[in-house]
Parts: C-alpha cells; sequence; structure tokens
C-alpha cells in the first residue's frame, strides 16, 4: 500500500510504454515496483509519441495498477519539425500543470527525467525546485552524441549546441544521475557530474513474463515449432528493424548456411524503416524457405517464440557511441527464456561473455555469423541448455525489475518505509 507520507515519485519519460501501450515499459515495472514497496508513483509521457501501440486520449489511466498520466501533446511523423514540437509541448505541458498533478497525483518527492532524449529536464528541474523534491536526470541515449556520431549532426549545429549546454546543466543541478549504460561515469564526470551522483541501474526483465507466455501459438512461433521439428537450428531476432540493428547480415549470413548445406533457418519479428528492405534481400537471395519476417508481436508473446528457438541474435552497427556500453532490452529477454545468444555487437561492455551463454561476434560479418551458427549446431542439447541456462542466471540476478526498483531507491537514500 502506497504510503502518501513519503511523496510520491513522478517518472517523466517522453516515451512510456507498458502493456498495451508501448514497447519500451522500463517505467512501467519500476513504477510497479515502487509502488509495492510503498511508493505511490506516477508516470508521465506525453499522449502521442511514436512508440505508443495506438495514440492515448489525455488524462489519467490505470495500466494493470501503475497510473499512467497522458499529457496532451501534438501528434508527429518521422524525425522533422513536428518531433521537435511534441517535445516542446510535452516541457511546456508539464510545467504549466504542475500544481494540478500535484493535487491528482501528490506532492512529488522524488521527480525522474528519463532521457531517450533530454529536453524534459527543464521541466523535472523547475517541478522539483517548485514542490521541494530530489531530482533524477535519467540517461538511456547521450545526447547530443547521440545527434553527432548516429546521425551525423554537425557539432557546430545550433541543436547540438544548445542541447550540450542542456546535458552539462543536468549533470550540474540533478540530485542524482542514473545511467542505463555501465562505462558512462567518466564522460559525465568530464562534463561536470560530481561522481558521487553517478549511479547504474541498467535496463531489466520481469520473471513472470516467461510463465505466462508459456501456451504462446503466434504464427512466428508455430513457425519455429515446425522448423525445430524438422531438425533445424533455428534462429531468432526479435526487435527493432532499423538501420542501427543490422540484420541484413543475419539474412546474409543465411544464404551463406544454404550454400554451405546447413540444416539453419531464422525467424525475425519486428518493424522499422528496413522492415520492406529485408524482405526484398530475403526474396532476390531466395532465402523464402529459411527465412521468415513477421510484423511485431505483443511483448507478452515473445517469450513464447523464443521458448520455440534455438538461439537468439543482437546486432548493432558497429558505432564509436557503443564505447559507453549497452543495456538491450531483447538480450535479457533471450537470456531470461534461457536461450544461447549470438551476440554481433562490438561495445564498452560484453554481457555475454560476462555470462558465458553465447558467442560473441564481430557485427556486419556475415561470414562470422555464420561460422557461429555452425558452432552453436555442433553443440550437444545438454551444452547448449547449459549455456542457455548460465544466461538466465545472470539475467535474474542481476536485472530483475524488483531488485532494480530496490536498487534505485536504496541508491538515492529513499529506501521503502
Amino acid at each position: 500500500m502506497a504510503s502518501p507520507d513519503a511523496g510520491s515519485i513522478w517518472f517523466i519519460h517522453p516515451y512510456a510504454g507498458g502493456p498495451g501501450v508501448g514497447r519500451y515499459d522500463r517505467p512501467f515495472h519500476l513504477a510497479r515496483h515502487w509502488q509495492a514497496l510503498g511508493r505511490s508513483t506516477v508516470v508521465l509521457t506525453p499522449s502521442e509519441h511514436h512508440l505508443l501501440d495506438t495514440p492515448r486520449r489525455p488524462g489519467v489511466e490505470q495500466i494493470e495498477g501503475v497510473t499512467f498520466e497522458f499529457i496532451r501533446s501534438p501528434a508527429y511523423r518521422g524525425n522533422g519539425v513536428g518531433r521537435i514540437v511534441n517535445m516542446a509541448a510535452f516541457t511546456a505541458q508539464l510545467v504549466r500543470q504542475g500544481d494540478a498533478l500535484a493535487r491528482r497525483h501528490g506532492r512529488p518527492a522524488l521527480v525522474i527525467a528519463s532521457s531517450p532524449h533530454p529536453y524534459a529536464w527543464f521541466a523535472a528541474e523547475g517541478l522539483a525546485r517548485r514542490f521541494g523534491a530530489r531530482s533524477v536526470f535519467e540517461v538511456r541515449d547521450l545526447w547530443p552524441l547521440s545527434l553527432v556520431e548516429l546521425a551525423g549532426v554537425a557539432p557546430s549545429h545550433p541543436l547540438v549546441r544548445f542541447t550540450s549546454w542542456l546535458e552539462r546543466r543536468a549533470y550540474r543541478q540533478a540530485d542524482a544521475v542514473v545511467s542505463l549504460l555501465p562505462c558512462t561515469r567518466d564522460h559525465m564526470v568530464g562534463l561536470g557530474l560530481d561522481p558521487q551522483r553517478w549511479h547504474y541501474v541498467p535496463n531489466g526483465i520481469e520473471p513472470d513474463a516467461q510463465a505466462s507466455a508459456a501456451n504462446s501459438d503466434t504464427p512466428p512461433a508455430a513457425l519455429a515449432r515446425s522448423w525445430r521439428r524438422e531438425g533445424r537450428t533455428v534462429i531468432v531476432y526479435a526487435g527493432a528493424l532499423g538501420r542501427p540493428n543490422h540484420v541484413e547480415s543475419l539474412v546474409q549470413a543465411m544464404a551463406l548456411q544454404r550454400d554451405a548445406g546447413q540444416n539453419s533457418a531464422a525467424v525475425i519479428v519486428g518493424r522499422g524503416e528496413l522492415q520492406e528492405q529485408l524482405r526484398q534481400m530475403v526474396a532476390t537471395l531466395r532465402l523464402e524457405d529459411r527465412v521468415a519476417l513477421f510484423e511485431q508481436i505483443p511483448k507478452k508473446d515473445v517469450q513464447g517464440l523464443l521458448r520455440e528457438a534455438s538461439a537468439g541474435y543482437i546486432s548493432l552497427r558497429p558505432e564509436p557511441l557503443f564505447r559507453f556500453g549497452v543495456s538491450p532490452n531483447k538480450l535479457f529477454d533471450y537470456m531470461l527464456a534461457a536461450l544461447p545468444v549470438l551476440f554481433a555487437v562490438r561495445a564498452g561492455n560484453d554481457p555475454v561473455a560476462e555470462a558465458g551463454c553465447g558467442i560473441s561476434i564481430d557485427p556486419g560479418d556475415p561470414q562470422a555469423i555464420s561460422a557461429a551458427i555452425r558452432r552453436l549446431a555442433a553443440l550437444t542439447e545438454e551444452a547448449r541448455q547449459a549455456m542457455g541456462e548460465r544466461g538466465r542466471a545472470y539475467v535474474l540476478q542481476r536485472h530483475g525489475y524488483r531488485q532494480l526498483a530496490q536498487d534505485y531507491l536504496r541508491l538515492l537514500a529513499l529506501e521503502a518505509p
């Protein structure tokens, strides 16, 4: 039962999701566990953003017991001016509605601004000051480095200069900075952060998700099960289909597998700007008998699909930005399912090597990916199971949302009463 005397937690997130809301569900899970620990929590997110399953009506909504307030914001498409207007409108509405939010959800003791982009920090800083609350700047993506190193925006661009100023301000003003990436401390300290205020709280998993998906029978799960029964090694990729995800390398590797007479197949599930290009690649390479692409499925069904696979695949196009580490949700989903993992990522950390739960390979190298699939297929079933179980033990020990929620409050000296 939440304690109103403790003050509430306001979790501001520009792209928050949850069951039936959207795929980025970290705010939902943390809020659910904070409430169980006695901390009243509200997730504040725009009524329109590109990661919603469907647009939401502005106002308060209960999502499986977690309070969301969808703040009226304009719709947009793509990465143009409309998206910037949405960001600005969301921030302005939070500031304008602060007193009304306090009447509905209680005065905050803690205001968190999570930063897939950092612009909501303006609102979090102002609201924390207004109500005498502590403030947290939560960093998922490093801006403006993401603009410069991933999007190719010039360092001299006014947006980059403005974002750099905002980033430094947040590091100086926040009572704490929580990083989802493990190797950001020195970078942030170099920009003015007191090292004592840096904390690492990565992405997480909900162990209950696997049990609830045990009987999943979606089309991709049914196909994976059928191919496994034929004796194939079935590789599953479940995630975004964009340029950074480098999924074309898996398709190319499957062509090499066919040419080498290997009995393997790949099930690819997701959506993104390269979806049609990948379909065309499969057709051009005549891989329809061993590579299947499906639309994104609800997250609750993903574990059901993974139960039917031989291994999970994750890749990221090499970028200097990954020197700060990665914390990908899909990797933890694979680990939770006790799947061996093909980890085609070059980053400042390597959770698969740490856990001993798969094979790490260079991204963008179809020959290396194909060789890794052959290595995996050559293992005994017992060896593959042991590999997968090491990953499951690793993720349960380090990434369960219940423990992460407790860590979050403990690190910020806000232990549950």
